[in-house]
């Protein structure tokens, strides 16, 4: 049985790796599935000789200038399904209202609905971090390869860099990426974060593709005229790739928590959980839609050290003394 199959039997069999997944899947769900969860305008309607499908996104501005009362005039008597909440996350309602049926959480000291902002909040702290993360994997999975399989000046230009970009404070070039970002962007967010990151996978990736320089099945390929690209593509990445893995979720929470950071101190992408955190220290803020994205976050940061955590355990090869290939 191969190093991959009994990895994966151990993650089916680890309660703690499901349960994490399970999680984590439901919040890439909320964060996908936004608009059908929360917003003002209908999913699909349908009347008056015309249908309307995603308004909320497809329509975003007709619908922030219409007041809730307006919206409900220009469909009265469609066909429409409605999302599960009726709220947007930047429609501006009462501030600091209790919670109610109109607003399950309440609303913020601006008067945002805090379920609202919570929902898309999800979108906006976990899609860079899974952005940041592929591109991270891409970039450092690659230069770590080619720099242990090629060694010598190409293993130094690989090398050098790696150690100085782990040296540098990931939060200063994010801080330096989105001030000079004036929207704000999540692209911006996840290239600066991917610029920096990149190098932690590749110190990954080059120790494994040194140390699988000696094997028997590279020696051989590279004595039967095999490029080092081919070598790399067919036997360094593909058995780099449980380290290149676990190394990627390790640093899942880090980013999570780095980017609320950043929003929490206004440099960040706007609309995140940071805000909310924000809220309460503000005069006349919330400390309840403080309280509610310090929970989300909370339990957002917990599902991913779990699931890296009895990730990186199931595929380690010291785990039952297998062999590390």
């Amino acid at each position: 049985m191969s190093h991959w199959h009994r990895a994966r039997a151990r993650l089916a069999a680890d309660r703690r790796f499901r349960v994490s997944a399970f999680f984590l899947a439901l919040l890439a769900c909320i964060a996908v599935f936004a608009e059908l969860l929360a917003a003002d305008a209908p999913i699909v309607a349908a009347g008056r000789g015309r249908v309307s499908i995603l308004a909320a996104v497809t329509e975003r501005p007709t619908y922030a200038a219409l007041t809730r009362a307006q919206i409900d005039e220009k469909h009265a008597g469609d066909l429409a399904i409605w999302p599960l909440f009726r709220q947007s996350p930047d429609r501006i309602s009462t501030p600091l209202d209790a919670p109610s049926l109109r607003h399950p959480l309440g609303t913020d000291g601006r008067g945002y609905d805090v379920l609202a902002r919570l929902i898309h909040g999800t979108r906006a702290v976990l899609a860079p971090a899974a952005f940041a993360i592929v591109l991270s994997l891409m970039v450092g999975g690659w230069m770590g390869s080619l720099a242990g399989t090629l060694g010598g000046v190409w293993d130094e230009l690989v090398a050098r860099p790696i150690e100085v970009l782990q040296s540098f404070p990931t939060v200063l070039v994010i801080a330096m990426a989105m001030t000079l970002d004036p929207k704000r962007s999540g692209w911006t967010l996840a290239l600066s974060v991917a610029a920096v990151r990149w190098a932690d996978i590749a110190r990954v990736v080059r120790v494994d593709a040194l140390r699988l320089a000696t094997e028997d099945s590279v020696t051989a390929a590279r004595a039967l005229g095999a490029s080092p690209f081919r070598i790399v593509r067919r036997h360094v990445l593909p058995r780099s790739a449980p380290s290149m893995i676990a190394s990627a979720l390790a640093a899942l929470p880090t980013l999570v928590v780095l980017e609320s950071s950043m929003e929490f101190l206004g440099v960040g992408q706007r609309g995140a959980w940071g805000t909310l955190l924000a809220d309460g220290m503000t005069s006349g803020g919330s400390q309840w839609a403080s309280a509610c994205a310090a929970a989300a976050l909370f339990a957002t940061v917990a599902t991913t050290v779990v699931l890296a955590d009895s990730f990186a355990a199931a595929v380690t090869p010291r785990a039952e003394g297998e062999p590390a290939s």
